[in-house]
């Protein structure tokens, strides 16, 4: 869904964004600010972002965030950063300074915000994201993570890699003539040399890809091979309910078979 559709007024493709103390939210892009009540636009905006305050960039923002453990604003731009007071409207003296003292986090973030308890500050740029901890001011191990992954639960595909123990020698092509590689002079090395640039043999990047389509095509016939061995059985369950019961319903329509007939009045006899 655009933006707009909820902050009506608002333009796509805003570079930053965050809730100030008093709960209006600030949208930035470029060298404009909107300021919103809830979803409703204050009017008079978007205002120059030089009207904001004293002491900020006026070009651009990339990451703003109110930050709860001092109270204070910080804008974030490249590699370095501002602290803001929103009560004076100025930047605080001393600013703007490196990035590197928030250690970890990358240049140019393009957001961030706060955990409940105030604890860590979450900053994210692509598909990944950083946790800092607001204490230790320092970054948490491990990190970056995956966003796809850890908020949107999103599986990420991993390509499967050769399957022959040395990666760095193919198997023998006996259509191919030598091993790719190993004639230097061999006219036909040379072209699959050219065919896979960036992968070092030109043959390795085929192999990776056939053997790719080989796993997909066994796990399909696996897949299927499953899926008869269960449904089999309670059809042909099914079909034998449905042949007993259409048996049944015929004798009763028809009486006993004059087979059975014959053996009951031949027992008769005989007793």
């Amino acid at each position: 869904m655009p933006i707009g559709h909820f902050w009506r007024g608002l333009p796509g493709d805003i570079s930053a964004a965050y809730e100030r103390q008093d709960g209006r939210f600030v949208f930035f892009k470029g060298d404009r600010y909107w300021l919103f009540r809830e979803a409703n636009l204050e009017p008079g905006y978007p205002q120059p972002l030089a009207s904001y305050g004293l002491g900020i960039p006026y070009d651009r923002i990339d990451t703003a965030i109110w930050w709860e453990p001092t109270g204070h604003t910080f804008f974030f731009q490249e590699d370095r950063y501002w602290r803001f007071n929103e009560e004076t409207q100025r930047g605080d003296p001393g600013y703007p300074k490196p990035i590197s003292i928030w250690q970890g986090i990358p240049v140019s973030p393009k957001g961030a915000f706060l955990s409940n308890d105030a604890a860590y500050t979450y900053f994210y740029k692509g598909t990944k994201y950083w946790k800092f901890d607001n204490e230790r001011m320092r970054m948490e191990p491990g990190y970056p993570k995956s966003i796809l992954r850890d908020f949107m639960g999103c599986q990420e595909y991993v390509e499967p890699g050769p399957r022959w123990p040395d990666v760095a020698r193919p198997p023998f092509n006996p259509d191919g003539g030598a091993e790719p590689g190993a004639g230097g002079d061999s006219q036909e090395g040379d072209e699959g040399h050219e065919a896979g640039p960036g992968t070092g043999e030109g043959d390795s990047g085929a192999g990776k890809d056939g053997g790719s389509r080989v796993v997909v095509q066994m796990e399909e016939v696996t897949r299927t091979v499953n899926m008869v061995m269960v449904l089999v059985p309670p059809l042909l369950l099914l079909l034998f309910i449905l042949g007993l019961t259409y048996a049944l319903v015929q004798m009763q329509r028809k009486g006993a078979p004059r087979m059975l007939l014959y053996c009951k009045r031949s027992l008769q006899e005989w007793v």
